[in-house]
């Protein structure tokens, strides 16, 4: 809840401020949503079973096909340090992630 109201004090112009998120169960809960009731806040849920609208699940899946996908780390150390250097080389990575984090989403059923 800290962090909500970090995003309105961050943000004292806007009448209103949607937050984009998944459905883990901790954005229902009455402390939540009792502090909801009185904000500029409002969560916009992405529906269940989305994955093409979650970006963050987008980039998660590329980190673990990058990153564990076929591998094997004989130590945490090593699998640390393969983590670590994921994150450091991102620049590596710019085209895919470029054309896999896109906002150019496909609307499926829609006439």
């Amino acid at each position: 809840m800290k962090r909500l109201q970090q995003i309105e004090l961050q943000n004292p112009e806007a009448a209103r401020i949607h937050i984009i998120c998944d459905n883990a169960r901790y954005y229902h809960a009455q402390l939540v949503k009792g502090y909801l009731a009185n904000s500029r806040i409002e969560l916009v849920f992405l529906p269940p079973y989305a994955p093409n609208l979650n970006l963050i699940g987008r980039f998660w899946k590329f980190f673990k096909k990058t990153v564990l996908y076929e591998r094997y780390y004989e130590t945490f150390y090593q699998f640390k340090t393969a983590c670590n250097n994921f994150f450091a080389g991102l620049d590596q990575y710019h085209a895919s992630l470029r054309s896999l984090l896109t906002d150019c989403f496909q609307i499926i059923g829609h006439a």
